[in-house]
């Protein structure tokens, strides 16, 4: 089954605490806005854009906006997470003053990492804050003073993880598991994604036979080639004309051949044409 979107924010931002006391199947998924979460308990790695984290109790998982990512259970042990959905415009709302909440997204960027693992585990600060928003969720539809009391806690453990993304007490774990030649072709899918993409160049470029990068890449993400390049052109028009660009120029950016097949794949992903993406 190929990767899909999965999960829906009608808000700035949406709390989960779940748990898995059995094996399943995750299928690869993405979602149009930013994920975090807060690894527990139970034995379990996760897969993100070609590239596997073995997880430790306390860890934290940032996958931002559009990146393919499915978690991977490994026996019956209780799977237990807190998980944090965050739209763009809750970020957009700090962005004063020089201060940045997505800082600890983009530190993860930066050092080629998708976890903070923080070395004091449950003694570090972090660790409380985190514990009373799990205590909030049970009872997360009882009105607005407790939406804003969760906003406040989502607010102070950001920055925290700002902070802690600078210092020396957290550490970015590096992939422990990463196919190199499925690597090689999301960087240079990545990296080329407005230009005229098909499967031969991209083979060419990462010298691997054309049928058996298809079935590489397919067994590795969840896509086919063809449907990953069109999800990534699809996230990224639509963050373009969110953003303000005009819609024939999220178009040309990112990398559609004509307006007629971009509208028709837009449409049909998100169910509204391009324009109606507009933020207000």
């Amino acid at each position: 089954m190929e990767a899909q979107k999965k999960g829906y924010l009608n808000s700035e931002f949406r709390i989960f605490y779940l748990t898995n006391a059995e094996p399943r199947d995750f299928q690869s998924h993405y979602h149009d806005f930013h994920k975090l979460l807060f690894f527990e308990s139970g034995s379990v790695s996760y897969y993100i854009e070609g590239e596997t984290y073995q997880l430790q109790p306390y860890d934290l998982v940032l996958v931002p906006a559009g990146e393919v990512h499915r978690p991977v259970i490994h026996d019956d042990s209780p799977y237990r997470r807190l998980i944090v959905y965050l739209s763009p415009a809750f970020f957009d709302g700090y962005r004063t003053g020089g201060s940045d909440l997505f800082s600890c997204f983009s530190a993860c960027i930066r050092r080629n990492s998708h976890v903070l693992r923080a070395k004091k585990g449950r003694e570090s600060r972090l660790y409380p804050q985190i514990r009373e928003l799990i205590s909030t969720v049970p009872a997360q539809d009882s009105g607005s003073l407790l939406e804003l009391y969760q906003r406040s806690l989502l607010v102070q453990i950001l920055i925290l993880l700002s902070f802690a993304a600078e210092g020396d007490n957290i550490s970015y774990p590096a992939a422990s598991v990463a196919n190199p030649q499925v690597l090689r072709a999301l960087s240079y899918i990545n990296e080329h994604l407005r230009e005229e993409l098909s499967v031969n160049r991209i083979a060419d470029a990462c010298f691997l036979n054309r049928s058996y990068l298809m079935h590489l890449f397919r067994r590795e993400t969840g896509y086919t080639i063809g449907t990953y390049i069109t999800e990534k052109r699809l996230f990224a028009a639509r963050t373009m004309i969110r953003s303000g660009c005009s819609v024939t120029e999220a178009c040309m950016q990112s990398g559609f051949p004509g307006y007629s097949s971009f509208y028709r794949a837009y449409r049909k992903k998100f169910g509204e044409p391009p324009k109606e993406s507009r933020l207000s």
